[in-house]
């Protein structure tokens, strides 16, 4: 076969896919760039996603005519200089492939101008062709447009997600470079809206509550931990916070953006004996470390690094976080003035530390009064009271009769607010009355066949959820209508619910629909019947009496007569058990009185 050397613009289309992906790993290069430069003012606009037009300005130190002649071409970077240099990256980028690459695939243009120039240098770019380079007016730093991308290589622009999936990459990705720098202040601009704002104040806490909202932030444990040389700091939720992904999870390393499952792992550990297994909490972190201790060179995207001693990072994160759960201080600092009249002077600063104890994962208790079953003029009856009350005239309570087995039982009372003793004439039962109930919903709903009943709601609730998750309750919108959630976008990270199943109360709406959405997140091409199952398996289990709650006598009866009139009313709908019998003779084995 014959050896050829392709032409420059072939070349650069090819390592520009490896280094420009989608519009998200334009504005990533861009940016980057843009903080390596000095800015301490950043501005992303967009449109359709970024992959119609992508303009980034920023206020760093800008280059000259012939720097900016040279940035454009292969292999010319100002990152390094040598092989060695790698060892010590103080910066973000490095390669010196990123304007060529996003220059060869798209309508490119570079505005640059240094603080000592009266104009600026233009260079305009086509596809990789050969650039136009003039002078024009401009202020201080960069601005970077890139047009129609992969318009010259159809066949990676049709790889390119929908407009909206590709504008949410960009947005989580300015998320992440935004806390790693809050000492910059970035503005995302999708068309005329603004994305996201922040102010560049150098707080972090300030930076992640004009990315996350008020609610997080007010929830948030400091970390400032020091371990054989490795630095932390940032902010971690309480372990009464939890999200149902580890989307909330960021990771920082000498002030890079990484994925890392050992960190990941490490937290995990670190909050495993305080939280349910299926909630993961807020992390911002970020370790710093000597820079020859870290390989940032092991990923295209350098999205991943590589550790030369894993294990001491580990137990670092590990320790810092154990430790910031387990303190008592509440990291909330108190500056108190020093009196005038004292010796010292005015201007000095003491700080005095607000003690509090840091909350531990507790259950939450449901509610003592069941909603569904309304209580009638018989109170709840203690366990020891039982005998007595089931003589008094006011509680008169006749046999149910069920399709089970022509079964009829009668209740005797309730153990641990949890399970309802019930006998018949030769058995006693067991019932747990929350999978007793979830049976009873979720025949009901099954039965409804097409459309289940909804109740609108007066006020429409709104729910922070990522955008990928909105995005996911759009596309499943008709679906999930039949199934009695009216739910839609109120914007990018927002949910508006409309209208819920009729069983649903608006207390339990958002833990309810995080569930529908997490199994929607994990089963993508699940087919109809199998969506109606689960929601409906959701709808009954988040409706049902939970264990907790006290029933008085008559609620447990009625819940007895409806349980034994279902088709299934030993099982829940997942399979466990929701009534127990012990027979006559099991009892009398158990008492030891065989033989007798």
């Amino acid at each position: 076969m014959d050896i050829k050397v392709l032409d420059s613009i072939t070349a650069n289309q090819i390592a520009a896919g490896e280094v420009v992906e989608k519009p998200a790993s334009v504005v990533k290069e861009l940016v980057e760039n843009a903080l390596d430069a000095g800015a301490t003012q950043i501005e992303v606009t967009i449109f359709e996603g970024g992959t119609e037009f992508i303009r980034v300005v920023d206020n760093g130190t800008g280059m000259t005519k012939d720097n900016a002649k040279l940035a454009i071409l292969r292999h010319a970077t100002s990152k390094i200089s040598k092989a060695e240099d790698l060892l010590q990256l103080g910066t973000l980028g490095f390669r010196g492939e990123a304007l060529p690459s996003i220059a060869s695939v798209s309508k490119f243009r570079l505005v640059t101008r240094t603080k000592d120039k009266e104009f600026a240098t233009s260079v305009n770019v086509e596809g990789g062709k050969e650039p136009e380079v003039t002078e024009t007016g401009g202020n201080i730093g960069t601005t970077v447009v890139v047009e129609e991308l992969f318009f010259n290589v159809p066949a990676r622009r049709k790889f390119l997600k929908t407009s909206a999936t590709e504008g949410r990459y960009i947005s989580e990705l300015l998320i992440k470079l935004a806390m790693s720098r809050p000492d910059v202040a970035f503005r995302l601009s999708n068309g005329e809206k603004d994305i996201l704002v922040t102010s560049g104040d150098g707080d972090l806490k300030n930076t992640i509550r004009s990315l996350y909202g008020k609610d997080m932030s007010d929830h948030l444990l400091a970390v400032d931990y020091e371990y054989e040389g490795v630095k932390l700091y940032g902010y971690i939720s309480k372990p009464t916070v939890l999200k149902n992904t580890r989307q909330w999870q960021t990771f920082f390393v000498n002030g890079r953006s990484v994925g890392s499952k050992m960190l990941a792992k490490a937290v995990d550990h670190a909050y495993q004996s305080m939280i349910p297994k299926n909630g993961f909490p807020f992390v911002v972190l970020s370790i710093n470390l000597d820079k020859s201790a870290v390989d940032v060179n092991v990923h295209p995207q350098k999205a991943e690094v590589k550790f030369s001693d894993e294990g001491v990072i580990y137990r670092a994160v590990y320790h810092g976080l154990t430790d910031t759960l387990t303190k008592p201080a509440s990291a909330e600092k108190v500056i108190d003035t020093v009196s005038s009249n004292t010796k010292q002077d005015t201007n000095e600063k003491k700080l005095v530390y607000n003690y509090e104890p840091v909350p531990i994962f507790k259950p939450k208790v449901a509610e003592p009064v069941c909603e569904t079953y309304t209580p009638s003029v018989e109170p709840y009856v203690p366990f020891g009271e039982v005998a007595d009350a089931m003589h008094k005239e006011e509680i008169n309570f006749e046999r149910p009769e069920s399709k089970a087995d022509n079964l009829t039982l009668w209740p005797i009372g309730q153990v641990d607010k949890t399970f309802i003793i019930a006998q018949s004439d030769t058995s006693l039962f067991l019932i747990d009355q929350h999978a007793a109930h979830e049976r009873i919903l979720y025949d009901k709903l099954v039965a409804m066949h097409e459309k289940t009943d909804m109740q609108s709601l007066l006020v429409p609730l709104y729910i922070d959820m990522d955008a990928a998750d909105v995005e996911i309750f759009a596309n499943k919108h008709q679906e999930l209508l039949n199934l009695g959630i009216d739910a839609e976008a109120g914007g990018e990270t927002v949910l508006r619910v409309n209208a819920l199943p009729v069983d649903i109360e608006s207390k339990n709406a958002e833990d309810f629909l995080q569930e529908v959405v997490k199994f929607l997140r994990e089963n993508r091409s699940i087919n109809p019947a199998e969506l109606r199952a689960e929601v409906l398996h959701m709808t009954a289990c988040k409706a049902a009496i939970k264990a907790g709650q006290i029933l008085n006598m008559r609620q447990m009866r009625d819940l007895i007569i409806q349980l034994c009139n279902t088709e299934h009313p030993f099982t829940c709908p997942h399979g466990r058990p929701c009534m127990i019998e012990i027979t006559t003779d099991e009892l009398y084995k158990m008492f030891k009185r065989t033989g007798f």
